[in-house]
């Protein structure tokens, strides 16, 4: 009878160390998603896919000056709280990116630490899950444009593996608008 309440004891103990100890801590690499494939003037959808081995280039179908394309994105830090969004171009100049109105993006974010023209976004406190509409519209023919997102959480892995950033990039060819 004791070995299994010695063996049920050390079980308890293991648990409960493995999910944060007493202190009820757990940290996660945050996650960023699509809701939905991207969509091309409200009808036609873009496939996205990998250009290289890493986890963070990707390569979005040729789109034309005069398109907008829609993404939900939908940041996640999981048990943890969110810190920081980045969303840059490599250019300005054939692309122009359409956030939601203020009103709503102060509803998440700290207006005084944010700049919404610049794609840089500090979350309200106790935020660990939001749904992030955005538009990007082409301006220019370009074969090098590129959108940089980040996301950032409070997650603490201390000297266990693991991170609270998380990024990638994404490259849309804008090709100049066929006349008909």
């Amino acid at each position: 009878m004791k070995l299994h309440q010695i063996i049920l004891l050390g079980f308890i103990s293991f648990v409960t160390m493995a999910c944060g100890g007493l202190t009820g801590e757990s940290n996660y690499t945050p996650q960023m998603s699509l809701y939905s494939a991207p969509v091309k003037n409200t009808k036609d959808t873009l496939n996205i896919r990998a250009v290289t081995n890493d986890d963070y280039d990707y390569l979005m179908d040729t789109i034309a000056v005069g398109d907008t394309v829609q993404f939900k994105l939908v940041l996640n830090a999981v048990s943890n709280n969110l810190v920081s969004f980045n969303m840059i171009q490599s250019d300005t100049i054939s692309s122009k990116i359409i956030l939601s109105t203020e009103s709503s993006l102060d509803e998440v974010f700290v207006k005084a630490s944010s700049d919404y023209s610049a794609g840089k976004f500090i979350f309200i406190s106790k935020q660990n899950y939001v749904y992030f509409p955005f538009k990007y519209f082409a301006k220019a023919a370009s074969t090098s444009s590129i959108l940089k997102i980040s996301l950032q959480s409070d997650a603490n892995f201390g000297t266990s593996s693991g991170s609270n950033y998380v990024s990638f990039r994404l490259k849309t060819p804008i090709v100049a608008k066929k006349v008909n």
